[in-house]
C-alpha cells in the first residue's frame, strides 16, 4: 500500500515513527509538506497577502495526484484542524476513492466531532505505530479479497454503516520502546537545509508531569480513565534502554552528521538514575551537543553534571507562572526556591537557559507580571521565552479556562470543532490587557543589546514597540543573528536560541523555491517540498504483517464507552 502524510509547519517526529513501522511492514511511504509560509499557526507572522502570495498549495496537490496514494494520513493538532480539514476535503474531492485516516491530540480528543464534521474514514486514537500498520494492512486484504475491513482493531474510532460514532477500546502504552524501529529521518531530512541543520530524536515517551495545558494531559485523562491521581502518575513516562539509545546515537554520527540535535522528552531530567548510566557509559563516539526540555524539580547539582557530561549544550526550561496557586492550578507543584536553583546551577555550570513564561493563566493578575522582571532579574537566564497561553481540545485547562472567564463557552465549542481556531492564543482577549504591557518589556529584553533595551525602557520607546507590532521584524533580525552562531555550537552558553537558527533557513530555503518557480519555464512540480517515495518493497503476506504487531488479550485494553462495532460503509 502507498500511505502519504500531509503535514504542515515543523518536523514531526511521530510521522517519522509511524512512517518506519509502515515500512518495515512493506509498505511504501511518502510526505506532502506545506510550509504555510507567512500562514503560521503563529499569527504575529501571518501576513494573508503575502501568504496567498508563496502559496504551495496548488503544486502541493497535483503532486499528491501524481503520488496515487491508497491512504492519506493527518496529524491533527487544535492549532492545525482546520488546515487539515480543509486539505482533507479536497483530496476527497479529487481522489475519491483514497482512505483518508487521523491522528493526533485534537483527532483522539475530538474523534466524533472530527469525523462528523470532515472527510477522514477512519481515526486513531493515541500512540498508534501498531494500530496504522493493522489498518492498512487490513485495508489492503480487503482489496485483495473484497472482505470486509477488520473493524475490531484497538485504538480505532469510526461511524458504522448507520452513521453511530464507534470507539474501540485503547491498548496500553507499550512499556518497551526498544520494540519500535528507528525514526524515518529521511522522510524529512530530504525537504532540504531546515531539516538538515539539527536532528531531532527523542529517549522517552511521556512526562511524570499532567500540565493541565498540554497534550500529555488530553491522554493522561484518555488512558487512565476513573483514576483521580492521573495528573501526576509515573506510569506514563516510558524510557529506551541506554544501549538502544547510545546504538542510535552512533548512527546518527554516521549517516547524518549533525551539527546540533534536539532531544524531544518531555523532562531530560525526569528518570536520574537512567540518565546517570547514559553518562556514565556514553563516549566521545556518540556524544552530539544538544538542547533539551526540563523541569525545575528535577534539576539539582547531580542532573547538570550528567547533562554536562553526555553533550547539553542547552535547556529550554518551562516555569509558565511565578504564582505558587497558578502552578497548582496547571499541575506544576514546584516552588520559586526550585526555580531559581535550577537557574543559578545551570550559569553556574554554562549551559546556555531558556526559560517559558506563560502569560495569559487562569488567575494571573497584575502583581504576578511586575514580580517577573523582579525575580528574573535577580535569577538571570539566558533568555526568558515569552508565550500566550494555548488552549488545546481534550485537556483539562479548556474547562478551567472557561470556568476562570479566560474563554467563552462560546469560544471554547471553537476550540473543540474542527473549524479553523483561528487565533487559539488569550493573546488578544479583553481580560488580560494588563499582561500586555508587561510581556512587551520582556520582548525588549529578549531581542535586543542590553544598552538599547535599557534606553527603550528608560526613555518609554517600548510601549511604541508593542503597538506597532515592530517585534515582528524585531524577530526576522534576531532568528539571522542566531543563525549565524549554529556552527559554533558553544554559542548555547551565550545565550542563542538554537531552535531559532531554523527560522531563517526555513524562510530562505522555501521562499527561494517559490521564487524559483516564478521565472522557471520548467514545470515546478521538482521544486515542492515532497520527500521522494523510497524503494519498493516486496510486499508481505497477510501471515507475516499479522506477526509484525504482538497480541494484546482483550483484558489488557483500555476500556472505552463506545456503541458495538459495525462494519464501517465503504
Amino acid at each position: 500500500m502507498r500511505v502519504l502524510f500531509v503535514y504542515n509547519e515543523v518536523e514531526s517526529l511521530g510521522l517519522q515513527y509511524l512512517s518506519s513501522a509502515l515500512r518495515h511492514a512493506g509498505h511504501e511511504t511518502g510526505l506532502v509538506f506545506d510550509p504555510r509560509l507567512f500562514d503560521f499557526f503563529r499569527r504575529e507572522y501571518s501576513n494573508r497577502l503575502a501568504a496567498r502570495l508563496f502559496s504551495f498549495r496548488r503544486e502541493l496537490m497535483q503532486r499528491i495526484e501524481q503520488f496515487e496514494p491508497d491512504v492519506v494520513g493527518f496529524q491533527v493538532l487544535t492549532a492545525n484542524a482546520g488546515w487539515c480539514q480543509g486539505w482533507a476535503r479536497e483530496i476527497r474531492r479529487r481522489l475519491p476513492g483514497v482512505t483518508i485516516v487521523a491522528g493526533g491530540y485534537h483527532a483522539t480528543a475530538s474523534a466524533e466531532v472530527v469525523l462528523r464534521s470532515g472527510p477522514y474514514d477512519w481515526i486513531l486514537r493515541g500512540e498508534a505505530e501498531d494500530a496504522l500498520v493493522e489498518l492498512v494492512g487490513s485495508l489492503e486484504d480487503a482489496r485483495e479479497t473484497s472482505a470486509p475491513v477488520d473493524t475490531s482493531i484497538p485504538n480505532l474510532a469510526y461511524l458504522d454503516h448507520e452513521q453511530r460514532f464507534v470507539e474501540n477500546p485503547l491498548r496500553p502504552y507499550e512499556q518497551d520502546l526498544d520494540r519500535f524501529h528507528d525514526p524515518d529521518k529521511e522522510l524529512f531530512w530530504q525537504l532540504g537545509p531546515p531539516f538538515t541543520v539539527g536532528h531531532l530524536v527523542q529517549w522517552r515517551r511521556g512526562c511524570p508531569w499532567g500540565c493541565t495545558f498540554c497534550g500529555n494531559n488530553t491522554y493522561r485523562r484518555i488512558y487512565y480513565p476513573g483514576r483521580k491521581d492521573y495528573m501526576y502518575t509515573r506510569s506514563f513516562l516510558r524510557s529506551r534502554s541506554v544501549d538502544s539509545v547510545l546504538a542510535e546515537l552512533r548512527r546518527v554520527k554516521a549517516n547524518y552528521a549533525p551539527q546540533i540535535m534536539r532531544i524531544n522528552d518531555d523532562d531530560i531530567c525526569a528518570d536520574e538514575p537512567w540518565l546517570k548510566q547514559l553518562a556514565e557509559r556514553m563516549t566521545d563516539a556518540e556524544r552530539v551537543p544538544f538542547k533539551c526540555f526540563a523541569i525545575p524539580n528535577n534539576i539539582n547539582e547531580r542532573t547538570v553534571v550528567y547533562l554536562k557530561q553526555i553533550g547539553c549544550a542547552q535547556i529550554q526550561m518551562g516555569v509558565q507562572s511565578l504564582n505558587a496557586d497558578i502552578r497548582k492550578l496547571i499541575g506544576r507543584p514546584n516552588s520559586d526556591e526550585q526555580i531559581a536553583r535550577a537557574i543559578d546551577l545551570c550559569r553556574q555550570h554554562e549551559i546556555g537557559l531558556f526559560v517559558d513564561q506563560i502569560f495569559g493563566l487562569p488567575g494571573e493578575t497584575e502583581d504576578d507580571c511586575k514580580q517577573l522582571e523582579r525575580f528574573y532579574s535577580e535569577h538571570r537566564p539566558d533568555c526568558v521565552s515569552v508565550y500566550w497561553l494555548d488552549i488545546w481540545a481534550g485537556a483539562d485547562m479548556l474547562q478551567q479556562a472557561v470556568d476562570s472567564g479566560t474563554i467563552s463557552e462560546s469560544q471554547a465549542q471553537i476550540i473543540r470543532s474542527t473549524s479553523e481556531p483561528g487565533d487559539i492564543s488569550t493573546r488578544r482577549n479583553y481580560h488580560n490587557r494588563f499582561a500586555r504591557p508587561y510581556a512587551t518589556r520582556l520582548e525588549v529584553h529578549n531581542s535586543y543589546s542590553p544598552g538599547f533595551a535599557r534606553l527603550l525602557l528608560k526613555s518609554g520607546l517600548w510601549r511604541v514597540w508593542g503597538a506597532l507590532n515592530l517585534f515582528r521584524f524585531t524577530r526576522v533580525w534576531y532568528a539571522w543573528k542566531h543563525a549565524r552562531q549554529l556552527d559554533r555550537w558553544p554559542a548555547a552558553r551565550e545565550g542563542y536560541d538554537l531552535s531559532w537558527a531554523r527560522f531563517p533557513r526555513f524562510f530562505q530555503h522555501f521562499m527561494g523555491l517559490r521564487i524559483k518557480s516564478w521565472f522557471s519555464r520548467r514545470n515546478p512540480l521538482p521544486l515542492v517540498a515532497l520527500a521522494p517515495v523510497g524503494p519498493a518493497r516486496r510486499q508481505r503476506t497477510r501471515a507475516e504483517r499479522g506477526a509484525q504487531t504482538p497480541h494484546v488479550p482483550a483484558e489488557q485494553l483500555v476500556p472505552q464507552a463506545h456503541t458495538p462495532p459495525g462494519h464501517h460503509a465503504a
